[in-house]
This record gives C-alpha cells, sequence and structure tokens, in this order.
C-alpha cells in the first residue's frame, strides 16, 4: 500500500499538478483563439524541424542496435571514451547520434543500451546527458540563417555548443565520487583478469554475432518495431512541445511586466526560448551568450521528453538535470570567450533564406516565427548522415591512436 502511494507520488505534488491543470484550463477556455494559435506554433516547429530531423536517425538507431552494428562499434572505441568520460564503448554511438540528430535521441538509444544490458543505470544517466544536443538543423537553419539572418552565426553556435556540452560531460566525470568509485572497480578487475587478450576487432565481431543472435528478430520485423517505436517516441515529444506552447503563452499573459519573456520562454522551451532572444536589442555577443545558454540548458520541455524515455525503465534523471546546468553555464561562458577572435572571420552581412513560419504572440506583439524550407531541410538532413559518419570514422581513427599510444 505504502508502496503504491510512493510510487503515484506524494499529496502536495498531486494537488499542485491538478490545480496547474485547472488554471491552464481556465487561461484555455479564457482566451481559445491565442491558445489555439500557440498549439498551432507548437505544431509547426514540430513537424517541420523536429519530426524530419529526428525520424531517420531514430529508425537507424533502432535497427542498428539490434543487428549488433553499436555493439560491435562500442568495443572498438572504449579505450577512447573509457579515457575521456569515463563511458563504456558504446558511448562512442551514442554521441555521434546526439550531435548529429539531436535530443532526445541519445536518451533513447541509452535507454535501449541500458534494457539491453549492455550499460549500468549510472552510465546510461550519465550517456543521456553527456550526449544530449540540439540538432544541427535548429542551430544552423532555424536560428542562424531564420532568427539571426547569418548562417554563419548557426555555425559558430554549434561548435560553442558542442564544446562546452563535452566539457559538461568531463567535469562531472572528474567530480562525479560514483564514477570514483566506478573507475576503481574496473581498474581492479582487469588487473585481477589473466585471461589471455583477444583481439579487439575479434571482440567487436563476437559482440556484434552475439547482440544479433539475442534479438533475433527478421529484418522486416525488426523494420516495422522501430518505425512504430520512433513514431511514437517523436508523438510524444510532439505532445510536450505543443502543450509547452500554450503554457508559455497563458505564463506571459499572467506574469508582471518587468519580468523580461525571453526568460521565460527560454527556460520552458528551447524553440521559442531562442527566437525571443534573436529578437533582443542586445550588442550581438550578449545575444549568442544568451542563445548558447539556452541551448545548453535546452527547456524544461526537453527534460520531460528525455525523463518519459528513461523512467519508464529505471533510469533517475537528477544528473541530467546537473550536467545541463554546467552546459548552459560553459556555453555563455565559451560564448563571450571566443566571441572576439571568431567574429572576425564572420561577414558583415548574409540574408537569412528561411520562409516565414507561424506567429508568435508575446504580451500582445506579434511576431513571425521563421521556419525552414522543405529543401532546406531534405538537405541538412543528407548532410547530418554524413556528418554522422565522418564522426563515428573520426572517433575510431582517434580510439586507435590512444589505444596504440597505451600499449
Amino acid at each position: 500500500m505504502h508502496s503504491e502511494r510512493r510510487a503515484g507520488g506524494s499529496l502536495p505534488s498531486t494537488l499542485l499538478i491538478g490545480l496547474t491543470a485547472i488554471l491552464l484550463v481556465v487561461c484555455i477556455v479564457y482566451s481559445p483563439g491565442e491558445a489555439f494559435q500557440a498549439s498551432g506554433q507548437g505544431l509547426s516547429i514540430w513537424w517541420r524541424i523536429v519530426f524530419p530531423a529526428l525520424l531517420p536517425f531514430l529508425v537507424l538507431s533502432e535497427i542498428l542496435l539490434a543487428s549488433g552494428f553499436a555493439h560491435g562499434l562500442g568495443v572498438l572505441l572504449e579505450p577512447l571514451t573509457r579515457k575521456w568520460l569515463g563511458l563504456p564503448g558504446p558511448y562512442a554511438w551514442v554521441l555521434p547520434l546526439g550531435l548529429t540528430a539531436g535530443f532526445p535521441a541519445a536518451a533513447s538509444a541509452s535507454a535501449n543500451l541500458y534494457k539491453q544490458g549492455e550499460i549500468t543505470a549510472l552510465e546510461a544517466k550519465q550517456m543521456a546527458g553527456t550526449a544530449h544536443f540540439g540538432s544541427p538543423m535548429l542551430l544552423v537553419v532555424v536560428i542562424g540563417t531564420g532568427y539571426m539572418g547569418r548562417p554563419e552565426v548557426g555555425l559558430l553556435l554549434l561548435a560553442v555548443h558542442w564544446l562546452s556540452g563535452l566539457a559538461a560531460g568531463m567535469t562531472l566525470h572528474l567530480l562525479s565520487p560514483e564514477a570514483r568509485l566506478s573507475r576503481k572497480i574496473r581498474a581492479a578487475s582487469s588487473k585481477a583478469d589473466s585471461k589471455p587478450k583477444v583481439s579487439r576487432f575479434r571482440q567487436a565481431a563476437i559482440q556484434m554475432e552475439e547482440a544479433r543472435r539475442a534479438d533475433g528478430r527478421s529484418f522486416g520485423k525488426l523494420l516495422g518495431d522501430a518505425v512504430s517505436s520512433s513514431v511514437q517516441t517523436l508523438m510524444t515529444v510532439g505532445g510536450y512541445m505543443i502543450i509547452f506552447a500554450v503554457v508559455i503563452h497563458v505564463l506571459l499573459s499572467a506574469l508582471p511586466a518587468f519580468i523580461p519573456p525571453y526568460s521565460v520562454s527560454g527556460a520552458l522551451e528551447v524553440h521559442l526560448g531562442t527566437h525571443a532572444v534573436a529578437q533582443l536589442a542586445m550588442p550581438p555577443a550578449i545575444i549568442c551568450a544568451l542563445l548558447g545558454a539556452i541551448l545548453g540548458w535546452s527547456g524544461i520541455c526537453a527534460f520531460l521528453q528525455v525523463r518519459a524515455v528513461l523512467k519508464p525503465v529505471g533510469i533517475g534523471t537528477g544528473l541530467f538535470l546537473v550536467n545541463r546546468l554546467i552546459h548552459g553555464a560553459y556555453a555563455y561562458v565559451f560564448t563571450l570567450l571566443l566571441w572576439r577572435p571568431l567574429s572576425s572571420l564572420l561577414p558583415e552581412t548574409l540574408p537569412a533564406t528561411a520562409e516565414t513560419g507561424p506567429t508568435v504572440i508575446s504580451r500582445g506583439v506579434t511576431h513571425s516565427l521563421p521556419l525552414p524550407e522543405w529543401r532546406q531541410i531534405a538537405g541538412l538532413v543528407q548532410a547530418q548522415f554524413l556528418l554522422f559518419l565522418l564522426l563515428i570514422a573520426g572517433i575510431l581513427i582517434l580510439s586507435l591512436f590512444v589505444k596504440r599510444r597505451s600499449v
């Protein structure tokens, strides 16, 4: 009986959620037209940006995990991931996925690896947090080209976003007492292991074959399951985005005028938050630093998306939130530090090429929300696949180099 109560949550939190839901319904009934427009705005962002950017990668991830490719790749890349981040080899598969596909692809892959018994719960938490990145489509096409009218600014934000995310992962790895304990245990077990060594390529082939046999599904069954699971994940993501678009509209209508709208939008949803920051009349360095901080934090909406993926399999999300705070802080500082040397490389002006999307209403002021054209989306998805392959190849070469130097 008590366990059921704990699983369902405490009474105050239940009352708070219920009252919040009632308040949201009252606000929607009070201004249904604006609420409908806000939900349509969230739907447009999901359909035009998130769905095409994520679906191919989620399906590919499911197929490659079931076929054993990710397991074999993890064996080859483990020297690098263990040395720098204290994570097992499969992280070298999850990291390129997160860098190219965007959230919550890395969390989904981490949850699948945990369900297969390939990683521990602590390693799944670290993987989901360290490989949590915005997609290049969001940073380069939507923010750089659409919001800022400067595609090269999007590339600058992307570089800082990746750098600060990896730095946040390394920081948590160095400071985490659980990670230090697990490193000592692995070091002791490796010293006690006196079995003859097998070549790493042979180990990778064995792991791939074992994983494929353990899965046992035919390709047709696997493809159907992968598409079904990926679409279900994306539908959940879309639901969160639509609801949060309405929540942001309600909060901005109710909060006092001295609270800046971009702080509310940035704390809750990354797409709307970055759009609000891009409209500010501030120096470009400050605007880009704020954009980097919001992208590193990624919003409560993204956190709930990741939680919806990790929580059902028993993986906590407290470490994930800490990682997001560190990532956002690093991104803000790195942007300011790198702005002067990097901004000198940027052209003076470049026109925006994104078409006008849905409108955003913020305290009575209407703004257009630029969204990428379908031609841009198709081109960038193709570029994301190429970048994904290049990242895997680069990490593999670097891992083999590290392995050779350590022998």
